[in-house]
Order: structure tokens, then C-alpha cells, then sequence
């Protein structure tokens, strides 16, 4: 009997032993208009178990130990309790944008991760600046600010069919920092006409004739989901060829932009067109056409949005000579409103669409803590203010008991208290509207 007792005490002690050592990995990718959100909420659910340091640890590879530089990474490793699930939950993330997110969990391109190694010994500050070490892997989970539809990524179906909404993320079109005074609205026509030629007069945008400076569209690669939300949201055509110019990699001079091209056929250009690199290119579409890329990340893209203008030399993406020289420019593009907070911060210009305007704020002293002014709220809300799209959150095959946890935990309760500290979107709980697909016409309950 006493040997019994021994062996039974040994066996509860060992499946005890391996409970508290088990360990959870999810690995998360995809939209990078809304990693702000994303990393606040994973962040906010360590803590609410325990405090940095004792709970959980966090590196990531953004400059700085901050928590505002952490939300801002492409890449992180979390490890420590996460509510709800027994043992030890490592997160990692790798930001790439929503199209790229999709195509990853759908098992076509493996993106980059660090490995759970990089924490090495954090202490209890956030640790930055870490690029290593990594691995590629295919992650679990992606999220994405489009449909799966309005993406090329179509050879798996992914989950969950039909309840993938987590949020609401919303955009503005913004001007580079010197934008003029008579420069305050952009109409879907607009952008339409810009983003097919790449370049238009002032005059198009003012109605003013003697307004002959250009405006040239600027934005991201076709991996990314903000780029799907512009282009379907103008019924331009998320397939269709754009016309994007973007710095090159000697085109910034502190905060001057200094020259400009078509992005390269290949992404990265050479002599005068060399841009800061490959991953500019649009490929999930099929298309590598001159013009057709754009910005891998929205932070790149938001930073250009802070500075000016005034003396810029154009480049064609193709040839080594000059289509315009030392010239008086503006740049117009779209982007989340939590990165057009931080460009606008910087010096960039917030324009009005299609006539209706909303100014992203800081969440706190903000309306419903959405990131807007209870009048700017209640445009978004009930359909004035159509520049939004859903914001999704997909997986492919099946989950596992943990994984489901901390899926659901996300979307109920983490996710939307993040909304309201990041000015990163729009809780779905606080609009009163709908739109059944992206770019569709709103519609309101009746």
C-alpha cells in the first residue's frame, strides 16, 4: 500500500511538473496599420497576471525599451502567464502587412520571427533593439484589414468563415508636411486620377489654375492590407496598377526630402533610382510593373509624411536622368489614423475626404476613448465618414484548447480595451452602421 501511495504521489507529481511546464506558442503576422492595437492588447493581457519582469518578459526589434516603441515594432517575443491559459504562453509577431499576413498563414511565404532565445535575460524593462536570433516559420494566426477577398491569397480557405471581425480601423488621406493652405479635401475622383498617373497639379485638388506645383502619389506594396482598403474604398480596383513614387535611398536629408522615383520595376532601382530596398516591390498580384510598389511597412511611410518639399529632384524608376529637377512638390497618401496622429505630430497635413473631415487625437480625454472628438466619433459611426474598413483576424486549420482561449480572450476583451488606448480604431461594439464587404456603400440598421 505504502509503495502504491509512493508511486501514486510520484505520478500526480510529474503531471503536475509537466502542467506548470507547458508551454503555448502563437505566432501572429499581418496587418501593420494595426500592430499599435494588436501589441497594446497582448500587452495589457500579460499584465493583468502579472507585472513585467515577474509575470512575463517582451524584446523587441523597434530602438528603445518603452512601451511606445514596443506597439510601434515589426517584431517581438512576449513569455509569461497569459490569462486563461495554464503554464507558460510565448506570443511572437512579425509584422507584414495584411496581404503578406494572409499569404503566410495560407502556407505560401514563411516570414521572419525571432525565436523565444532573444528575450535572453530582460529584467523588468521592455528590451529593444533585438534582431536576433530568428527563424522562419508559418504562423497561426494573421491579421488583416481587408476581406480575404479583396487579397490574391485564395488557394486555402481561411478561418473562421464569416466572424472574423475584430475592430474597426479607420484611415485619412494626408499630406507631407508643407502641404499649402488651399490643400484641404481629396475626392474619391481625386485619388483615382492621382494614384493611375502618379503625378497631378495642385490646380486638380485646389481649383485653383495658377496652382501649378505637382502633387505625387505615394503609399505601400500590394502585400499590404491599408493599400487593398485605399484601392477598394475609391473603386479603383485592388488588382489594378498603381502609380507610387517613393524616396530614394540618398532622397532624405534630415527632415528634406531631396529626391523621388517611381519605384523600380525590382523594388530596389539602381544609381539615381536605388530606393532603400527589394521589399518595395508589389508581387502578390502578379505584377511587378514600374510603379507598382510601394512601402513594405506604414512607419517608414508615415515618417516621410513629416517632412517638406521645397527642392525635390523626380526620377522615372526606369532611366538614370531627371523628369523634373529641384522642384516644389507635395506628397499625398493614406494611412491608419493612428499612423497619421503620429505624422501629423511630425508635421504632416490631415485632408478631408470626399468633403467630410476627422482629426485622430490622443485616446485619452477622447470621445468613448476611440482616438476622435465626439463629433469626429459620430461621423465614423454612422456612415459620414466612409474612410474604415473592418479589421480581421484569421487563422488557418483548426485550434488547439489554449489556442482557442487566447483567440477568443483577443477578440472579446483584449483587443477592443487596446482599441481604446491606442487610437489605433474603432471598437465594433460602438457603431451603429455596416458595410458587407470592403469599399461597399454603409448602411445603417432599419
Amino acid at each position: 500500500m505504502k509503495i502504491k501511495n509512493i508511486l501514486a504521489g510520484a505520478m500526480f507529481a510529474g503531471l503536475t511538473a509537466s502542467a506548470s511546464a507547458q508551454t503555448t506558442e502563437i505566432t501572429i503576422t499581418g496587418a501593420t496599420a494595426f500592430r499599435q492595437a494588436t501589441m497594446q492588447a497582448i500587452y495589457d493581457a500579460y499584465t493583468s497576471v502579472g507585472a513585467l519582469g515577474t509575470g512575463f518578459n517582451v524584446c523587441h526589434d523597434f530602438t528603445g525599451d518603452t512601451l511606445s516603441q514596443l506597439i510601434a515594432s515589426n517584431k517581438a517575443v512576449f513569455s509569461g502567464t497569459f490569462p486563461g491559459i495554464t503554464g507558460t504562453t510565448v506570443i511572437r509577431t512579425s509584422f507584414n502587412g495584411s496581404a503578406e499576413g494572409l499569404n503566410a498563414i495560407a502556407g505560401n511565404n514563411n516570414p521572419t520571427f525571432l525565436t523565444a532565445a532573444a528575450l535572453g535575460a530582460t529584467g523588468a524593462v521592455i528590451k529593444g533593439s533585438i534582431t536576433t536570433p530568428t527563424e522562419t516559420l508559418r504562423p497561426k494566426f494573421s491579421f488583416s484589414d481587408v476581406y480575404q477577398s479583396s487579397t490574391p491569397v485564395d488557394n486555402v480557405a481561411l478561418n473562421p468563415s464569416g466572424s472574423s471581425k475584430v475592430g474597426i480601423v479607420t484611415f485619412c488621406m494626408i499630406a507631407n508636411e508643407g502641404a499649402p493652405a488651399a490643400l484641404t479635401n481629396v475626392t474619391n475622383q481625386q485619388a483615382r486620377a492621382l494614384w493611375a498617373n502618379g503625378q497631378q497639379r495642385l490646380s486638380l485638388f485646389t481649383g485653383n489654375a495658377s496652382h501649378t506645383d505637382y502633387v505625387f502619389a505615394t503609399g505601400r506594396n500590394d502585400g499590404s492590407g491599408t493599400r487593398a482598403a485605399y484601392l477598394t474604398e475609391w473603386t479603383y480596383g485592388v488588382a489594378n496598377l498603381v502609380n507610387q513614387y517613393i524616396t530614394t535611398s540618398t532622397g532624405i536629408s534630415g527632415s528634406t526630402i531631396t529626391k523621388i522615383t517611381l519605384v523600380p520595376a525590382n523594388g530596389l532601382g539602381t544609381g539615381n533610382t536605388l530606393t532603400s530596398g527589394a521589399s518595395n516591390i508589389s508581387t502578390l498580384w502578379g505584377n511587378t510593373a514600374v510603379g507598382n510598389g510601394g512601402y513594405s511597412s506604414s512607419s517608414a511611410l508615415r515618417s516621410v509624411m513629416g517632412y517638406t518639399s521645397s527642392n525635390v529632384t523626380v526620377y522615372d524608376g526606369s532611366t538614370q536622368d531627371a523628369l523634373i529637377e529641384n522642384a516644389n512638390i507635395y506628397l499625398l497618401t493614406w494611412l491608419s489614423s493612428a499612423d497619421s496622429l503620429n505624422a501629423a505630430t511630425a508635421g504632416g497635413k490631415i485632408l478631408s475626404y470626399n468633403g467630410v473631415s476627422v482629426t485622430p487625437i490622443l485616446s485619452a480625454g477622447s470621445y468613448l476613448s476611440s482616438g476622435f472628438s465626439e463629433a469626429d466619433f459620430k461621423k465614423i459611426a454612422t456612415g459620414v465618414y466612409s474612410a474604415w474598413s473592418y479589421q480581421h483576424l484569421y487563422y488557418h486549420g483548426s485550434l488547439s484548447a489554449n489556442e482557442n482561449t487566447w483567440y477568443t480572450n483577443m477578440k472579446s476583451t483584449w483587443i477592443p480595451g487596446g482599441l481604446q488606448t491606442t487610437s489605433n480604431g474603432v471598437r465594433l461594439s460602438d457603431v451603429t452602421v455596416s458595410r458587407p464587404d470592403d469599399g461597399y456603400p454603409i448602411v445603417a440598421p432599419l
